[in-house]
This record gives C-alpha cells, sequence and structure tokens, in this order.
C-alpha cells in the first residue's frame, strides 16, 4: 500500500484533490487571478522564515538585539533568512495593493462576495500589523526610536492613552513592549490571519472567482477551464518568479539592516518603514490638535468607506464604466498614498543633515555588530559598546566634559569647543573673533582676548603667525618652515600678542604659554588644574580634576581630545 493510498483510506486524500482539480475557472485562466495564490504561498513563507529566526530570537530587552545580531551576523545563513523575512513583508504589502485593485476594478466585493471583500481587507489590516509588530522586535535604535513615535501618536488620539499603556505593558517603552509585540507577532496575527483565510476560501469555494466585467455568460461559460492544470500552473509560475526575485533582492542587499542597541539616552533620526511612511508625512501636515485627523479622522473614515463600499456601489452590474464613483474613491486613496509617500522620500533624499545622521547611524550599527561578536554582557544590550576601547573615555569625557564644551558636534557651548581643535583653522578663527560662543563666548571673562580684524592684520600675515603658533606645538611633522618664520617675525616685531602669551615651556604670562599648546601632555595639564600660573591662572573658570581623575584618565582625556585635529587644514 502506497503513502497515497493509505492516507485516501483515511481521510480521503483523492477526492479532496479532485474536488481542487474539478473546480472551474469562468472565462479561463488569467494572470489577474494569481494574486491570492501568490499572496497565500508568501504567507506560508513568512511562517517558515519567522519559525528559523524564533529558534535564535530572544524577546527581552536585554537579549534581543544580541540574539538579532546574533542571527544577522554568527548563524549559517542567518542574515539571508532574516533578509528574506524582511522583503517578503514588503511584497506581501506590493501584492495585496495589487490584488485590492483586481478586486475593485473587477467588482468582486458585490453582493454575494461582501464577506469575501471584508476578510480580505482584514487580513491587509493584519498584515500591516506584522509589518508593525515586527519592527521593534530587533530592538535597534531605528526600532526603538520609531515605534516611540508611533506608539506617541496613538497616544494622542482621543481615548488612545489606555491603548498606549495596553501596547507599552507600561509608560514607557521595555521588556514587557517586546515580549507583547512578540506574543501579537508571532502568535496572535498568525492565528487571525488562518481565521479570516479560511471564511476567504470557503466563500471563494462557494461563489468561484469572479469574472471579468463585461463578458457575456455565453462566453464565460465557452471559455471556462478547470483550475487544475491551467490556473495552478499560472499560480506556480507566478509564485516561482515572485520567490526568485526576493532571493535576488535579500543576495542584493546582503539582508536587512541593524542599528546599533536601542539606547533611551540617545538621540536617534526616526523613520517609519516604508509602507507607513505616507501616515508620517500625513501627520506633518497635520500638527498639534489637528493631528488627530491625520492620526484617527481621515483613516477611519477611509477604512469604514472601503468596508462598506458593497453597500454605497449601486450599480446594476459590475461593469466599470457604471461604477465610476468607486473606482474614483479608491483611486483617490492610492493616489493619495503614493503622493505622501513619494513627498517623505523626497523630503528626506534633499535633508543633508538627515542623510549624514542616518550613515553615521548605519556605521554605528556595524561597529556594534562587530563587538557583539566579542560576546554581549547580560546587562543589556548596549553593553556591547564595553567591547569598544574607546567607549571608556567618550563616557569619562561625557560625564565631566560634555556638559561645557562640544565635541563631534554635541555638548554645551560655556567653554570653547574641541571641534578640530588642534587644527589651524581653529587657531585663525580664533584670533578673528575669540568672543565667538565656539571659543569663549560662554565663559565669564569672554572679553578679556582682543580680537584682531583683518582690518589690523591680513589674513596672508596672520595664516603666517598661525603658522608658527602651529610649529610651537612641537610634534606636528608638516610645518611649513618659511611661513612659521615669518609668522615668528610678525610676532616678536609686529603683533602685541606675546605681551600676554609666552612662548617659552614653564614661563608665566597673564595668559597661558602658547609652548607644548595642543599636546596631550599640555592639555592632561589643563584638564588637571588650568589655573597653573603658566596656564590660565586666575581667570581659570575651569574645575580642576586633578583629585577627581588619576594620571591615566587624565592622559587618557587629553589624547581623545588632541584627535580632534585636522592635519590637512594649511592654507598657503
Amino acid at each position: 500500500m502506497s503513502v497515497t493510498d493509505w492516507l485516501d483510506e483515511r481521510i480521503g486524500v483523492r477526492e479532496l484533490s479532485r474536488r481542487v482539480a474539478r473546480r472551474d475557472v469562468p472565462g479561463g485562466p488569467r494572470l489577474q487571478y494569481v494574486f491570492g495564490a501568490v499572496l497565500v504561498y508568501l504567507f506560508l513563507q513568512e511562517v517558515v522564515l519567522g519559525i528559523l529566526l524564533s529558534l535564535y530570537y530572544s524577546p527581552s530587552a536585554t537579549d534581543a538585539w544580541a540574539s538579532t545580531a546574533y542571527i544577522q551576523d554568527q548563524v549559517s545563513g542567518g542574515w539571508f533568512i532574516r533578509g528574506l523575512h524582511l522583503h517578503t513583508s514588503s511584497a506581501m504589502i506590493v501584492l495585496l495593493v495589487l490584488h485590492l485593485l483586481r478586486v475593485v476594478w473587477g467588482g468582486a466585493y458585490r453582493k454575494p462576495r461582501e464577506l469575501i471583500w471584508w476578510s480580505g481587507i482584514l487580513m491587509g489590516l493584519i498584515v500591516l500589523g506584522f509589518s508593525m509588530s515586527g519592527y521593534l522586535l530587533p530592538w535597534d535604535q531605528n526600532a526603538y526610536w520609531g515605534t516611540q513615535v508611533r506608539t506617541g501618536i496613538l497616544g494622542s488620539m482621543p481615548g488612545g492613552e489606555s491603548l498606549q499603556v495596553l501596547a507599552q505593558g507600561g509608560t514607557g517603552l521595555g521588556n514587557l513592549t517586546i515580549t507583547r509585540f512578540y506574543v501579537t507577532h508571532a502568535f496572535l496575527l498568525p492565528l487571525a490571519t488562518l481565521v479570516l483565510l479560511a471564511i476567504h476560501v470557503l466563500a471563494i469555494r462557494k461563489h468561484g472567482v469572479t469574472p471579468p466585467a463585461g463578458i457575456d455568460a455565453e462566453t464565460l461559460a465557452r471559455r471556462k477551464a478547470p483550475y487544475w492544470p491551467y490556473q495552478r500552473f499560472l499560480d506556480i509560475v507566478a509564485m516561482a518568479i515572485t520567490g526568485g526575485v526576493l532571493v535576488g533582492l535579500t543576495v542584493y542587499t546582503h539582508g536587512a539592516e541593524l542599528y546599533a542597541p536601542a539606547d533611551p539616552t540617545a538621540s536617534f533620526v526616526a523613520r517609519p518603514e516604508w509602507n507607513f511612511l505616507f501616515l508620517f508625512q500625513l501627520v506633518k501636515l497635520f500638527e498639534g490638535p489637528l493631528q488627530i485627523i491625520a492620526t484617527g479622522i481621515i483613516p477611519g473614515t477611509v477604512l469604514a468607506l472601503m468596508l462598506a463600499l458593497p453597500f454605497l456601489d449601486r450599480a446594476p452590474d459590475r461593469s466599470p464604466r457604471r461604477r465610476i464613483p468607486a473606482l474614483v474613491f479608491v483611486a483617490t486613496v492610492m493616489a493619495g498614498v503614493v503622493a505622501l509617500t513619494a513627498m517623505a522620500i523626497v523630503e528626506d533624499a534633499g535633508n543633508e543633515r538627515f542623510e549624514e545622521a542616518r550613515a553615521q547611524q548605519l556605521r554605528e550599527g556595524e561597529k556594534a555588530r562587530e563587538f557583539a561578536k566579542l560576546g554581549v554582557p547580560s546587562a543589556s544590550s548596549t553593553s556591547v559598546w564595553e567591547n569598544d576601547p574607546d567607549f571608556k573615555i567618550r563616557k569619562l569625557y561625557q560625564e565631566h566634559c560634555s556638559t561645557c564644551h562640544k565635541i563631534e558636534g554635541k555638548g554645551g557651548e560655556e567653554a570653547p569647543s574641541f571641534d578640530d581643535y588642534r587644527s589651524r583653522q581653529w587657531l585663525f578663527d580664533l584670533v578673528r573673533n575669540p568672543a565667538d560662543k565656539r571659543f569663549f563666548g560662554g565663559t565669564k571673562d569672554h572679553n578679556a582676548m582682543d580680537p584682531l580684524p583683518a582690518s589690523d592684520v591680513s589674513d596672508e600675515d596672520l595664516w603666517a603667525t598661525v603658522e608658527y603658533l602651529y610649529s610651537l606645538r612641537g610634534d606636528a611633522e608638516d610645518v611649513d618652515a618659511g611661513k612659521a618664520e615669518k609668522g615668528k617675525k610678525l610676532w616678536d616685531d609686529t603683533l602685541e600678542c606675546s605681551g600676554c602669551h609666552e612662548v617659552e615651556a614653564g614661563a608665566e604670562g597673564a595668559a597661558p604659554t602658547l609652548a607644548g599648546r595642543g599636546t596631550v601632555a599640555w592639555i592632561a595639564r589643563v584638564i588637571a588644574d588650568s589655573s597653573e600660573p603658566d596656564l590660565f591662572a586666575d581667570t581659570a573658570e575651569m574645575p580642576k580634576f586633578k583629585d577627581k581623575l588619576d594620571e591615566a584618565q587624565l592622559t587618557a582625556l587629553a589624547e581623545f581630545i588632541a584627535t580632534q585635529s585636522e592635519p590637512a587644514d594649511r592654507v598657503d
């Protein structure tokens, strides 16, 4: 007895197969009928891929990012599985839209196919729910801040605060948020999809595939063909092409992006996934108290009208010419979604600061993933940065220096900026306008140093003087000796700077000695005690750190600040 015989004896598989094969397709097989079958195939593919991912994924705030990074970089083929899972989700949304447009064009929502229409709309919403709930699960910066924006929008709606707390598992994003999103993504939504899919298929079995409008019954009957093998062949071809495109796209993009671990204390320029960009753009058009129009009224009205379409369409038949209002309504909605999505993409593409920030965030993500390969401490995913030799010094700088000093564009303005601190350009700009916020403009005694405008010293002479000051560091290897010599003569014979500044190590003056200025040793001395007689003496406003930090910490901080130099900034 064969396996087929054994199964047929118990569950009647042959009769089931004959029922499928005997089903006729009115008007014959058509490519426009393949969308539903391809969507079922993609859903099943997502289930299989999701199961494979869940074998390694850990839904907790401490482990979610680390387990995702492990899948991405250390599990054999993990990057491919995760990337294919992401791209399949996007493909489902595209095919859902195409399927919906075909159904609307053919009037397949009309009596007696209302249940087919409603179950299809609800499954479309569930696919968006899959996308939204899965978006958070990597628990990276993009997922965290993007979800923060979406749950914030939910909370701004009338009665939305309770829903926001329910979704988050509290007043903020955390461990319960991940577990709730994971349960929704991996259990609740798949179960709801299966129930609706069963209703959808049963209703289609009852009423059959909706034939094209405008073809008379006699022609449809003459052209009809059995589902197997004709339409099934087209379905399989469409599935194969879709699968091939998704595999190619996954290989081309090398899977899905993964940013640095979620850090509530950091700043991040978040954007929703592409299929929610239209709503993101719509919200920007209705700010403040009008936001409810974008988050509730417009989407709610569109959904209600879509569900009510079988009752609102009073045309005598399914001919598109007789259903102009319904077609115009759906076309307007789709055009609006496409236009808003395009606006969001174009605006971001033209925003250099956004593009630079996003590129930097991606670099940080790649860096964090490299450190994750060394192991992630159990405390939290952000502990991965402890593998970075630069992390501790950055943390030390943030604790003791960032309140007053800016570095890498971030920090306070109460003291000089360390961006390009050792460069010639920094010195040039300082001499021209020492009271600028970039220099001493935020200090109490910001007028102590007089500016040297171009009317007093030409740019050429000032650059020569700067070259001389640059040479006083003693460790610069790219000094222009001729220009520095000219600058020294200007310093000694013309300029009045030497009245305050000494150029010999240890010499005391009314302002800091410039010998060794910008070296690690000089910077470390300033951090330790800027009130030393040969530094800022009694004009020092900076706290002393010699009793708070040890020598190794002082040196490490000085080395970190010293790296903010631009050696290739010489002006000839």
